[in-house]
């Protein structure tokens, strides 16, 4: 009778995909290990785990504390997701990033410039030089066209 209410943690695609060993033997391993980290320290994070297939090759990525560990057919990695951080030193920080140009955000080469007054509702400040265009391109009145 027992077995009739076990629990399966597989689903259908796990099957057909053949990741069902994987799946099995990797989450009887993090439940050993959140048992552990429960006796430890009390209730865990929320828990990341990830696992599947890539090139037909069965592999598994799960959290432990900090750190994220890749586990595949060559073995345990640690996944290390944060750029390394460059050794504290003075000149390293001279010789990185150049001085900005304008670190305040402010332009001052034309310090005139987006204080005039707005135009009339009708009007822009190309009206007059779009006057110029249409004069310069239109032909003579009983010219050629």
């Amino acid at each position: 009778m027992e077995g009739r209410f076990r629990h399966s943690v597989l689903v259908p695609a796990d099957r057909f995909f053949g990741a069902a060993s994987e799946v099995k033997k990797t989450l009887a391993a993090r439940v050993q290990a959140n048992a552990l980290e429960l006796a430890r320290h009390g209730l865990p994070k929320a828990p990341f785990y990830l696992t599947g297939q890539a090139g037909g090759q069965p592999f598994s990525v799960h959290a432990e504390g900090e750190r994220m560990i890749l586990t595949n057919a060559d073995g345990r990695q640690e996944i290390d997701l944060l750029p390394p951080q460059p050794a504290p030193n003075a000149d390293a920080a001279a010789a990185g990033m150049p001085e900005p140009v304008c670190p305040q955000g402010i332009v001052t080469s034309f310090p005139e410039e987006g204080f005039e007054e707005p135009s009339t509702p009708g009007e822009s400040p190309l009206d007059d030089g779009l006057a110029r265009l249409h004069e310069a391109f239109t032909p003579p009145e009983g010219g050629e066209a």
